[in-house]
């Protein structure tokens, strides 16, 4: 139920604020070099300031009477200004004598207005609250100081509207692409109420220039692109976008000499109802933790105003424990979250006015059929989600002229809509496109006649005359350069399934028609076709070749999740999702696997049988006990060895416990590459990780002993070395712990 409001209390800043109040000035522009500089903002810094700034309003009086006739109800307080320099001061840090900071107690709310709004209000869109979660990844920023964890907080938000989804009252969309057109196009051809943009955000302030705020978008060639203000603005025009949640850094700040200058400023001068945007640079934690508490209390229908006043309470005590974000758990940084909680602000029209008109019976979504569209023969999801960092990961390699992968991971990782979704970019993009699935009893020789089928009469003719002279290897180099010719070298082969052809003990590709083409798209001197290849298993020689490999990583929570909204079609209670995230690995298979036993387990026990049910389903569909079996002794030690980490380590770690095993990394090689271990580059380090999947730990621990003693001493000193010399992160102290508890 929302919660009640009573009138607000408008706040003026007086006009000569500058002259009668300096000192208010100058500790505002002291605050903000804190945060430039990374220095530690205390509750009595924000106290001091904010004590000031109450001063210059001589509001005593006024917020008194008003705080009497509110009663037990929500005050809201307006800061109502269009002095620019007034604007730029930290008003959220208003800290009254008696009530403390007035921008975090729960009987007020604040946000800013820069001018009363004399345009009638349009008529509200009837619900349900449809989202819009839009994030940039650029893969040019630097992965320490600009990369942003958007994923953990698109998790947090899905979390936190996944109740609201399953009720029928809110639908999400969350695109993969993070181009400034793409944005255009979605909000040109969808409707959206709320949006949040998420990403990277910089206010430019350069001597003899305008000061400039700017967005960065992902580009055509996945490289930064700063979109400024006033274009992003342009973007939202004729939408029915009612509020626009920036989280980005510094998407609020503006220079006191231009009040329009910020993000959010020139959002609110087009014309936007209602604009958060952040003050200063925020860390991901408290942006994460600040973005889920938001969508918590919008989903209760509560105000925007009021969302974002439970939502700075979220982040008003330091944060160090509350998730894996390096950025926030290196020594000594969790303290610099004691300040971030009054970086969010709101820019509001009128801050009663809702997002929607939320009279409408609202119709929880039914469990979709896994509907499938063809794409060169290959049925594929209609509905892609997730695998953002893998999307990004692969096109930039495509982009930079590395045009043949192999895509490997165990089975129901989603490798095939993974390809196939590059595919389909690859065909908007002007590619000839054809595919091959070697799970279906399609015949190879059908697969090369279609392939014929697209040369132009002539050129099929002259290819034709020629084949039947010609050896396999050489029929394959003809036929593939005439089609290079002819699409102007924009060719794209997916083969998909390979497993199906390949010999589980080596990984070598059985069907020699299929291996004679392999050959016959080898990267040379001249034009090669854009190859993509997707099995349960690395195939051997393929790298020496000059082409990638590309271990998919296990899905992250937010893409579990995503899915799961995509299936679900009932509610669940986050502890279950994140406990069926960890128990399946992620696995996509093994989520549908689950939702498919059941509708929804009445109680917690008839919840454990159906997900341990869904596991010894995904066990076999994941081959796990054949694909052990296949292993040769030392393979199988190190195997069971990988138990006594119990997170992803770097090669070195898997080599401590492996140091009496001859050749441990070829022997990891082999495991990679039959999918029974997991890879993950790490970004920081700039290196590979290395995981046993738990689906084949949980496997392992019924039927192998405990990895020995001495082993698990091993990996326990391994582990508090890596604090002590690489990674002296709290993360990284809690992984340690728990390793020396193990033993």
């Amino acid at each position: 139920m929302p919660a009640l409001i009573s009138e607000p209390l408008i706040l003026q800043p007086p006009p000569d604020l500058p002259a009668r109040f300096p000192q208010a000035v100058n500790q505002a522009r002291q605050l903000a070099l804190k945060y430039v500089h990374h220095y530690v903002v205390t509750e009595a810094d924000l106290q001091t300031v904010g004590g000031v700034l109450w001063q210059t309003l001589d509001a005593e009086a006024a917020l008194e009477s008003a705080r009497r006739a509110a009663g037990t109800r929500i005050l809201p307080l307006i800061v109502a200004s269009a002095d620019p320099l007034a604007q730029s001061l930290p008003w959220e840090c208003l800290y009254h004598p008696q009530h403390g900071f007035l921008g975090q107690q729960p009987g007020f709310t604040l946000s800013r207005r820069l001018a009363a709004d004399a345009s009638p209000p349009a008529a509200l869109s009837t619900g349900p609250l449809k989202v819009l979660l839009f994030t940039s990844m650029p893969d040019d920023l630097d992965p320490e100081k600009e990369r942003l964890d958007v994923e953990s907080e698109q998790a947090a938000v899905l979390e936190a509207l996944d109740p609201l989804i399953q009720d029928g009252l809110v639908e999400l969309t969350t695109p993969d692409d993070g181009r400034f057109t793409h944005l255009q196009a979605l909000l040109r051809e969808e409707t959206f109420h709320l949006v949040f943009l998420s990403g990277h955000g910089e206010f430019r302030e350069i001597p003899f220039q305008p000061p400039e705020a700017v967005f960065i978008f992902e580009g055509e060639d996945g490289h930064a692109t700063p979109v400024t203000g006033a274009t992003l603005a342009q973007a939202f025009a004729g939408s029915a976008v009612q509020a626009v949640v920036l989280s980005a850094c510094q998407s609020g700040k503006s220079s006191s000499a231009d009040l329009s200058a910020s993000l959010a400023g020139q959002l609110l001068h087009a014309g936007m109802p209602q604009v958060v945007g952040m003050r200063e640079s925020i860390l991901d934690v408290a942006g994460t933790r600040f973005s889920q508490a938001l969508c918590a209390a919008l989903g209760r229908r509560e105000r925007l105003d009021v969302a974002l006043q439970e939502a700075r309470q979220a982040i008003a005590q330091p944060l160090a424990l509350s998730g894996p974000h390096r950025d926030a758990v290196k020594e000594g940084l969790a303290e610099l979250t004691w300040g971030q909680w009054c970086l969010p602000l709101l820019y509001s029209r009128d801050p009663g006015r809702s997002l929607i008109d939320w009279n409408f019976q609202p119709v929880p979504p039914e469990p979709p059929l896994l509907r499938y569209e063809q794409l060169a023969g290959i049925p594929l999801p209609q509905t892609f989600i997730g695998r953002r960092r893998a999307l990004r990961e692969l096109g930039r390699h495509l982009q930079s002229g590395s045009r043949q992968w192999l895509i490997t991971g165990a089975g129901g990782q989603g490798k095939t809509s993974l390809a196939g979704r590059i595919a389909q970019r690859l065909e908007s993009d002007g590619y000839l496109v054809r595919a091959y699935t070697a799970r279906e009893a399609r015949p190879w020789s059908e697969f090369i006649a279609d392939l014929l089928e697209e040369l132009e009469e002539e050129l099929r003719k002259q290819v034709n005359r020629r084949l039947g002279r010609l050896a396999p290897l050489q029929q394959a180099q003809l036929i593939v350069q005439a089609l290079l010719r002819q699409t102007q070298n924009r060719l794209a082969l997916l083969l998909d399934n390979l497993e199906t052809v390949q010999d589980p003990a080596s990984g070598r590709i059985v069907n020699e028609d299929i291996a004679t083409w392999l050959e016959a798209c080898r990267p040379a001197s001249g034009p090669s076709p854009l190859l993509l290849l997707t099995s349960r298993w690395a195939i051997p020689g393929w790298e020496s070749a000059g082409r990638g490999h590309y271990p998919l990583p296990t899905p992250g929570y937010g893409d579990f999740l995503r899915y799961h909204q995509h299936l679900a079609g009932f509610r669940w209670p986050p502890e279950r999702l994140r406990r069926l995230h960890r128990t399946l690995d992620g696995n996509f298979k093994g989520l549908e696997l689950f939702h498919g036993l059941s509708r929804m387990a009445a109680n917690e026990e008839a919840f454990l049988r159906q997900l341990e049910q869904a596991k010894t389903e995904l066990r076999v569909y994941m081959a796990v006990e054949t694909l052990v079996g296949y292993l040769q002794p030392p393979e199988q030690k190190l195997l069971n060895r990988l138990r006594a980490y119990h997170a992803s380590v770097i090669a070195d770690g898997v080599r401590v416990i492996a140091r009496d095993l001859e050749n441990s990394e070829e022997l990891l090689r082999r495991l990679t590459g039959l999918s029974l271990v997991d890879v993950e580059w790490d970004v920081e380090l700039r290196i590979n990780r290395y995981r046993l999947s738990s689906v084949v730990a949980d496997w392992l621990a019924e039927r192998r002993d405990e990895p020995a003693l001495e082993i698990r001493q091993r990996a326990a000193r391994y582990q508090l070395w890596v604090f002590a010399h690489l990674q002296s992160t709290l993360e990284q102290a809690l992984v340690a712990h728990e390793a020396l508890r193990r033993v």
